[in-house]
């Protein structure tokens, strides 16, 4: 092996090293913190900790407050070893929602929240009928397409609404993912005034998703439960699944 392969896997190990000294930062401190508290308390330069962090950022593992200039984890970290002992995964008051909600209707349940302009999904509860939503924890989908992105926009100001409208559209893809402005500001009020969203074939055509808010909690990012399917059973049985929801949410 080359001097070059050995320092390449060197720095490597480094980065991997920080990165979960920086996972385990946030875990004894419990609170969020700043590019200069982070390096400074474990020692690490701030020009690599500011490269790690914006890294996890993009990932998902971190959400950022501008207002703050902090960072802390988000949902997707908890469930990293969820894996290892799922008992203790499953043993959480939020996950517990989820089984209990697919109990209850059999179908596809999705938590997720905002990465950058996109909505990401964190954990599913996959469907009991062998015809179900098909989606894969971390895919990341446009905010204005998917139903747990709608509720979560619906929860910002106009502003800002528009800002991830005009970025979704113009990364777009395919035409069907792109909305008229106008048209989904008036969406995101009918989502404020309801208290929910769908997405109605909007993401995946022929299937729809019924999406609400998590009930806050402290100085967290923003989550939201979906229950998905086949949008004939989904519309067919809709009445219920919102009833279902709103119960467990509710007792959340």
């Amino acid at each position: 092996m080359t001097s070059k392969g050995k320092a390449g896997q060197r720095s490597a190990v480094k980065s991997a090293e920080r990165t979960l000294a920086i996972l385990e930062y946030f875990r004894e401190k419990k609170r969020g913190a700043t590019v200069g508290e982070i390096a400074g308390d474990l020692g690490l330069p701030q020009s690599s900790t500011t490269m790690l962090l914006q890294s996890l950022l993009d990932l998902g593992y971190l959400d950022y407050t501008p207002q703050t200039r902090k960072f802390q984890p988000t949902f997707r970290v908890a469930v990293l070893g969820s894996w290892i002992q799922q008992s203790m995964f499953k043993s959480g008051p939020l996950t517990d929602i989820m089984e209990s909600i697919g109990t209850s209707t059999g179908e596809t349940v999705l938590l997720g929240l905002q990465n950058g302009p996109s909505l990401q999904y964190v954990h599913i509860v996959p469907a009991m009928y062998p015809i179900q939503l098909a989606a894969q924890v971390g895919i990341l989908r446009p905010m204005t397409c998917a139903a747990l992105g709608r509720v979560l926009l619906a929860r910002k100001p106009n502003d800002e609404v528009r800002a991830i409208v005009r970025r979704n559209n113009a990364d777009a893809e395919a035409s069907a993912h792109r909305v008229h402005e106008r048209e989904f500001m008036a969406e995101i009020e009918i989502i404020r005034s309801q208290g929910f969203a769908e997405s109605r074939g909007k993401m995946i055509p022929g299937a729809n998703v019924i999406g609400m808010i998590v009930p806050d909690q402290p100085n967290r990012a923003p989550l939201a439960i979906g229950v998905g399917g086949p949008m004939a059973r989904i519309e067919e049985r809709r009445e219920e699944i919102l009833r279902v929801m709103r119960y467990h949410l509710r007792m959340r």
